[in-house]
């Protein structure tokens, strides 16, 4: 059965990541110096950079997720039961990104963290890839907006599990390719037509 009511499924939606996405930031530590030492603040501070490089990636890699799922639910007509599952399925994913993203953070070089991230933003994109494929096949999208690309969604999430594998045989080729989909979106969209 669809339903029009929209904006709950989208309210909840954006709470849900808006959660996430500041839960990416309780995940750096503020130095805690005793007075006789606060003189280190500064080298303390410069010891922070690779938690705030996790932070900024994991925060571009979320909030890219968060434009993309907008856009697709700002395209509806209408919904169904399935797109919520599926939807609730992507947010799921979605809320697990802190933990993932602590994990490469603490423990950056260890191919099995970066290939956990990996694959949280696999499956986040492959939950993403399911509901557009859903909206296309159901015509839940309003005619004029039906620029839907299954393709695009596709390839992105095949990067990221990519990524989980490649992950074992170089951590920074995973960053690489996980920086590699924020600016291949555009591109792709643009192949695919």
């Amino acid at each position: 059965m669809e339903r029009t009511d929209l904006g709950r499924i989208m309210a909840f939606s954006d709470g849900v990541m808006a959660v996430a996405i500041t839960l990416l930031a309780l995940n750096i530590d503020v130095p805690d110096l005793p007075s006789s030492r606060e003189g280190e603040l500064a080298d303390e501070l410069v010891d922070l950079i690779p938690s705030l490089g996790a932070y900024a990636l994991a925060f571009a890699l979320v909030g890219r997720y968060w434009v993309i799922h907008h856009g697709l639910f700002e395209r509806l007509r209408a919904f169904d039961g399935t797109l919520m599952v599926l939807n609730l399925a992507f947010l799921a994913c979605i809320v697990l990104m802190p933990f993932g993203t602590q994990l490469v953070d603490r423990y950056g070089d260890e191919p099995v963290a970066s290939a956990v991230f990996g694959a949280l933003l696999g499956l986040a994109g492959l939950a993403n890839w399911a509901m557009v494929r859903h909206v296309v096949h159901r015509k839940l999208a309003h005619e004029e907006r039906r620029d839907l690309t299954e393709t695009v969604s596709l390839v992105l999430t095949v990067i990221f599990f990519l990524s989980a594998a490649a992950a074992f045989l170089s951590t920074p080729l995973a960053y690489a390719m996980w920086l590699a989909t924020i600016g291949l979106r555009y591109p792709l969209r643009r192949l695919a037509g």
